[in-house]
């Protein structure tokens, strides 16, 4: 039965290889756990996690990929075996949107950018620059509104 767990519900099927995705998380999570000192084992297992997920043709997760520097298969975590900056080089950072996230790796001196804002974070700051425009505009016509009935109202009351 596709598409069936074991128990014979209805929920998610497992993933096709049980087996490689385990290893592979766990490749991962030994070389991120390694302390410092250990730096070359931690090497070992990230190259190792990447060709396992090579010949398996497993794609990893962009999250995973975003801790390994490409040069030398090193565990990049922020403060210890990397440092992580901010860029923004649009106009003296006169645009919020164009935020760089530098990630530069502590052994080979490797430099990974990716943007600090991803398509759904930007929309969503675009929407609410629209939203708090929007509300000024209705602020200042309700302000102008209320101006002219008191005027109107001013006129009334002393017969002008």
């Amino acid at each position: 039965m596709k598409g069936k767990s074991a128990a014979g519900g209805v929920g998610k099927p497992a993933p096709p290889q049980q087996a490689v995705f385990s290893r592979l998380s766990f490749l991962h999570q030994a070389s991120t756990v390694l302390p410092p000192s250990s730096i070359g084992l931690s090497r070992y297992y990230t190259s190792h996690l990447l060709s396992v997920s090579r010949k398996s043709v497993q794609r990893l997760s962009p999250a995973v990929k975003h801790t390994i520097c490409k040069r030398c298969s090193s565990s990049l975590l922020p403060g210890i075996t990397s440092t992580t900056r901010v860029e923004n080089k649009s106009r003296n950072g006169r645009k919020p949107w164009a935020d760089v996230v530098v990630v530069t790796c502590g052994f080979c001196g490797c430099t990974k950018r990716f943007p600090a804002l991803d398509k759904e974070e930007m929309k969503a700051k675009k929407a609410e620059k629209e939203r708090k425009k929007n509300r000024v505009d209705v602020d200042d016509a309700t302000v102008s509104k209320a101006i002219e009935e008191g005027k109107d109202k001013d006129a009334e009351m002393t017969g002008t």
